[in-house]
């Protein structure tokens, strides 16, 4: 039985904010979250329709795996600049099961 989960971050990126963001990502919070344990896995951006522009997904080990990483001082310091970047921010786990998921 597979107990991946998979932790799923969507959001809407600030106008006037997106060429920092991009370096962000790219450069902290993608790197940053695989110490933690997170193996970036999607990266959706929307185009149409009332869904926030971006959906990053995270796999973890399992939910344990992902708790942990989730209550580090590290993950808390990522989101809080992810945050400078962006509104709407939203994050949660679930159990994975391949594909698309939101």
């Amino acid at each position: 039985m597979n107990k991946q989960v998979k932790l799923l971050l969507s959001y809407n990126i600030r106008a006037g904010h997106e060429n920092a963001y991009r370096r962000f990502v790219t450069e902290e919070l993608l790197p940053k979250a695989q110490e933690l344990g997170l193996t970036p896995v999607d990266a959706w951006h929307t185009a149409y329709g009332a869904y926030p522009t971006r959906l990053l997904g995270f796999l973890a080990d399992d939910l344990d795996a992902a708790r942990s990483a989730l209550a580090s001082d590290e993950w808390k310091m990522l989101v809080r600049r992810l945050e400078g970047y962006t509104r709407d921010l939203s994050q949660r786990v679930v159990r994975f099961r391949g594909g698309f998921q939101w």
